[in-house]
């Protein structure tokens, strides 16, 4: 366990050095497009191709494959940076798939239920990250939530609160996404970071077949929880 987040660490660091370093390509008047999206013309090839693949693998979650594609990418055009900060990126999520399967269930993870009743009691106030794509926040998301997508975290760290000990909660639509971004802001040394269990889709589920619980000092009784690390 140890080993893999020393891994984790290392590679968020690589990727903050490839994030400022582009940032500090994009003042010398570089206006290149960041990576979610693809504004590349079609006389790259296969280079193109790969990139998207790799991009679209990235975005659903797929980041084995999105890393592997991304690779192949960098062979056929080693000069350009769109596909070395996909496979950064991707690398990292890889990382932490293979830190979470060391993750006890229910570990950092808070149930819908308990949230509603944070919010209804103001118990917590929750800092909320949704780390979908911003055509996904458009369609619904939580009401007060901050859009950060997954691939631009690093790059917007300003709008986290500076407190490493602020209540903080990531969701994405299912979970996998937000559970990353879990880990690099945990790596990062963020010490009351969770992840809404079974994400938006849940939370969406959860309003339409349940009412708002009683607001007041005591919490309404509801099933035991496990024991998500709170």
């Amino acid at each position: 366990m140890r080993r893999v987040r020393q891994t984790v660490l290392l590679i968020a660091g690589l990727w903050l050095v490839f994030a400022l370093a582009g940032c500090q390509a994009s003042t010398g008047g570089d206006s290149s497009a960041p990576v979610a999206s693809l504004t590349a013309s079609p006389e790259g090839g296969d280079y193109w191709g790969l990139v998207e693949q790799a991009q679209r693998a990235y975005a659903e979650g797929r980041f084995a494959e999105a890393m592997s594609l991304a690779r192949q990418a960098v062979t056929l055009n080693p000069e350009d940076n769109t596909a070395w900060e996909l496979y950064t990126q991707a690398t990292i999520a890889s990382a932490g798939d293979t830190y979470l399967r060391e993750l006890p269930d229910h570990r950092y993870r808070l149930p819908v239920e308990v949230f509603i009743r944070d919010r209804v009691n103001h118990t917590r106030d929750w800092f909320i990250i949704d780390v979908r794509e911003p055509d996904e926040f458009a369609q619904g998301h939580i009401e007060g939530a901050v859009n950060i997508p997954l691939h631009e975290l690093l790059q917007h760290l300003n709008e986290i609160p500076t407190s490493k000990s602020a209540p903080i909660l990531l969701y994405c639509h299912s979970q996998k996404r937000a559970t990353h971004a879990l880990v690099i802001l945990r790596e990062l040394g963020y010490l009351k970071v969770f992840n809404l269990e079974g994400g938006f889709a849940a939370y969406e589920e959860w309003m339409s077949s349940n009412a708002l619980p009683t607001p007041g000092p005591t919490p309404t009784p509801g099933p035991e929880e496990p024991d998500f690390g709170c």
